[in-house]
């Protein structure tokens, strides 16, 4: 029977969340624009008015949630390229952040900061954790945190906040 690897959780920034509200609401427009313009009951004259409103704000909703997304992907994608062929050492939790940016059910998420120092250079190199939606300043085991870095690029670097937390359900 194969091992199954555990999954880690690269979570998602709010340019993510925003990519993923503004995307569909840009397809919904930029696909009312052509049935608009083709329907019967309205004026000829207004049908290019709608054509131009709602494809324009279709397609500009559509576009900036694209890329949003695209930027999310490529930073999950990059952190997911650390923790699978990255070097792993251990950095000091440094402080934990209150997002008040992000409000998803009335909580705004927890960021736990880290700092690494680079041997060689000497300069301390500060990650940021995925979002967590519980206090977990109470819950770590430990005030140190793995940390994944690029092997070719120290910016890159994750977090494996998971690997110092208990199994945690939130029940409401």
């Amino acid at each position: 029977m194969p091992v199954e690897t555990e999954k880690k959780k690269y979570g998602w920034t709010e340019k993510g969340i925003v990519g993923m509200c503004f995307a569909p609401m840009g397809l919904l427009f930029a696909i009312l624009a052509p049935i608009l313009y083709h329907s019967e009951s309205i004026d000829p004259e207004d049908r290019t008015v709608m054509l131009a409103v709602f494809g324009g704000m279709g397609g500009l909703f559509l576009l900036g949630g694209l890329f949003l997304l695209a930027l999310d992907l490529r930073r999950r994608s990059r952190q997911r390229a650390a923790y699978e062929g990255g070097i792993c050492v251990q950095a000091k939790i440094t402080g934990f952040k209150t997002n008040n940016r992000v409000n998803i059910n009335s909580t705004h998420p927890v960021i736990v900061e880290c700092s690494w120092t680079d041997p060689d250079t000497g300069i301390v190199h500060v990650y940021y954790s995925r979002y967590l939606y519980v206090n977990v300043e109470s819950l770590l085991k430990d005030r140190e945190v793995p940390l994944y870095l690029n092997r070719d690029d120290l910016s890159v670097g994750f977090v494996d906040i998971d690997a110092i937390l208990p199994e945690i359900k939130v029940h409401r």
